[in-house]
């Protein structure tokens, strides 16, 4: 106490500000349990578990018995709406391929890193003339990841979402998160940038 007033020391602030980020961290599991428990998180990297709590203002999205497209529905919405994305697919849905020829067509950028067994597949369904141009000129780039790839994310121009696979290796289609908020997007960039680290 100094001219009346309480001062904090910088140790002292820097254990506050761990045991509130601790608390942050415990709520949000809490709060999207669904997500979390039982899902495979070992690819994610020590920095992202770290900050988990950048995702704190997210939307956990979940299928219904009514709604089973639910999740998909926004991903695609949020696919159409970007200009720029960055990806990580583990699998290929049909709709993907046409997706990304559609962002390209509008001189927008895709940066994707996919699983070796989709590789191919993925580029021989985008219009070859739109692939070849977008490569050339730096717009599309595809990373291609040979060992087991058990998370999905995208980042786009306002959002990014991510998803999880089951302990049992089975992607979790029924629910992924959603966030638009910057810090959300600083935690999806050091994700894929892990992710790209082990392919280049």
């Amino acid at each position: 106490k100094a001219n009346k007033k309480y001062h904090v020391n910088p140790m002292t602030e820097v254990y506050f500000k761990s045991l509130m980020d601790f608390k942050q961290s415990v709520d949000l599991i809490n709060d999207y349990e669904a997500f979390w428990d039982k899902h495979d998180l070992k690819q994610l990297s020590i920095q992202s578990v770290k900050n988990i709590t950048y995702l704190k203002d997210s939307e956990m999205i979940e299928t219904t018995p009514t709604d089973i497209f639910k999740t998909h529905n926004a991903i695609i919405e949020q696919l159409m709406q970007s200009d720029n994305v960055k990806a990580i697919f583990p699998y290929l849905h049909p709709e993907y391929p046409k997706l990304i020829e559609g962002i390209l067509n509008n001189h927008g950028s895709v940066e994707l890193i996919i699983a070796g067994s989709i590789y191919k597949e993925l580029l021989s369904r985008i219009d070859r003339k739109t692939r070849q141009n977008a490569r050339k000129n730096g717009k599309l780039r595809v990373h291609e990841f040979n060992d087991k790839l058990n998370l999905y994310l995208t980042s786009c121009d306002k959002n990014i979402s991510p998803g999880l696979f089951r302990i049992d290796g089975s992607f979790d289609q029924n629910r992924i998160l959603i966030s638009d908020n910057e810090k959300s997007r600083l935690w999806a960039r050091e994700v894929f940038e892990h992710i790209k680290r082990q392919v280049i």
